[in-house]
């Protein structure tokens, strides 16, 4: 099978009749008098570029077929169980292959690979018939990458500012390959999306399976982005489609003064949990800013600075409350533990549900409201008001005392 230059005038596998294109594959010799001289099969489209991406479906389907004529109930083909697997084909594919479309070295124009013409003409000897194998055959020769490595190329050209954030992305993906194991996501309909939602939904918040189809949504676009006219993406607006829509988040209550003192008390041992604890509640520090925020003096003033977040508005200076004068942040310790083992102790002393480490920040801004604390000036402290980029942290060091007279009325039981 030669290999042969991609161009507006290629229509290898395809033939027009009327106005209609069909795909038409040689059928091998061996099987001419049971099948005829070509597998024929509708592409339902006049549009030549539309039959172009959908005769490799065709090809990949008829592939198998004379395959299994041909090899008689033999179906490896000298390939073993592992090899024929989807994902082992691919890794194949992409290491001993490479691209689908490669430069002619003679005139610059683009060509199918000779290599993967090649491999194709000794399956089709060998006579496998492994729809594996030959799914995998046709998205390597539609470019369409399996979902892990859409995952690791959109992280790559977007990193999130936290790890949080990307660990969402990839615990994502792994409950989509639990059901439809690491392929691509080009061609997902609607009905697969919405029926993968609910089965990952039940038992878990709104906000959590809001999570899942935005980043499915995500990765879906990135994956068509290099498409002129990609099709709908099946995984927009799939919240309201879902019948199963997740058990409703649950709140952050606020602590009251003996609540906090229990859960101080309750952490007072920990000399991990101590010292963030007491940093949020006079901060209003998330978890994982308590462990990233570092400590510098601006015009005079001890400062916590945080240069990202959680947010665009994250980033933000609070001046050093005298509480936290000696409390350093534990090193080398994630937040994600510490949040596990806070809920722990919070359940042995039988705290009411919904009191977390976040309601600590919550205690912070509580305590600026009950010191009458002007609005602008607590929404700059926890990071509700724009700050913008790095320099514009460091020029709140000239407002550094008019924010630590505030922070240091905030009080607490602890």
């Amino acid at each position: 099978m030669k290999a042969k230059a991609a161009s507006k005038s290629d229509t290898r596998y395809l033939q027009r009749i009327g106005s209609r294109w069909y795909a038409r594959i040689p059928v091998p010799n061996k099987l001419r008098g049971e099948m005829g001289p070509y597998y024929r099969k509708a592409l339902d489209t006049s549009d030549i570029a539309v039959a172009r991406e959908r005769r490799w479906d065709v090809l990949t389907v008829a592939k198998a077929k004379f395959a299994k004529a041909l090899n008689k109930g033999k179906p490896t083909g000298g390939l073993s169980e592992a090899e024929m697997s989807y994902a082992a084909f691919r890794a194949k594919l992409r290491e001993e292959v490479g691209p689908a479309l490669v430069v002619n070295a003679f005139d610059g124009e683009e060509m199918r690979n000779p290599d993967l013409d090649a491999l194709v003409e000794r399956l089709e000897e060998s006579g496998v018939e492994s729809p594996e194998v030959w799914r995998a055959v046709g998205d390597h020769v539609k470019e369409r990458d399996p979902v892990s490595e859409i995952l690791k190329d959109y992280l790559a050209a977007n990193p999130k500012r936290n790890a949080t954030t990307a660990k969402n992305y990839e615990t994502t993906v792994k409950l989509w390959q639990a059901a439809h194991g690491d392929t691509p996501i080009n061609g997902v309909t609607r009905k697969q999306a919405i029926e993968w939602l609910e089965g990952i939904a039940e038992g878990k918040a709104k906000d959590t399976v809001k999570r899942y189809r935005t980043v499915m949504a995500h990765l879906w676009s990135w994956a068509h982005r290099k498409e002129e006219d990609p099709p709908r993406n099946p995984f927009d607006d799939l919240i309201k489609a879902v019948s199963t829509k997740g058990r409703e988040a649950t709140s952050h209550g606020h602590y009251s003064d003996a609540e906090l003192k229990r859960a101080y008390a309750a952490v007072a041992g920990d000399d991990e949990l101590r010292p963030v604890f007491l940093i949020s509640i006079y901060t209003g520090f998330r978890l994982d800013e308590c462990l990233r925020a570092e400590r510098e003096t601006l015009h005079g003033v001890e400062c916590f600075v945080l240069k990202s977040g959680k947010t665009d508005n994250a980033a933000r200076v609070v001046p050093v409350h005298p509480k936290l004068k000696d409390v350093v942040a534990p090193k080398g310790v994630k937040a994600s533990a510490l949040s596990v083992r806070y809920g722990r102790l919070m359940r042995d002393i039988e705290m009411p549900k919904g009191k977390t480490f976040h309601s600590l920040r919550k205690a912070f801004t509580t305590a600026l409201e009950r010191a009458n604390c002007p609005e602008d000036i607590a929404a700059r402290l926890v990071g509700h008001a724009p700050l913008g980029i790095t320099y514009k942290i460091y020029s709140q060091g000239r407002r550094a005392s008019e924010l630590k007279e505030w922070v240091e009325k905030v009080k607490h039981p602890v």
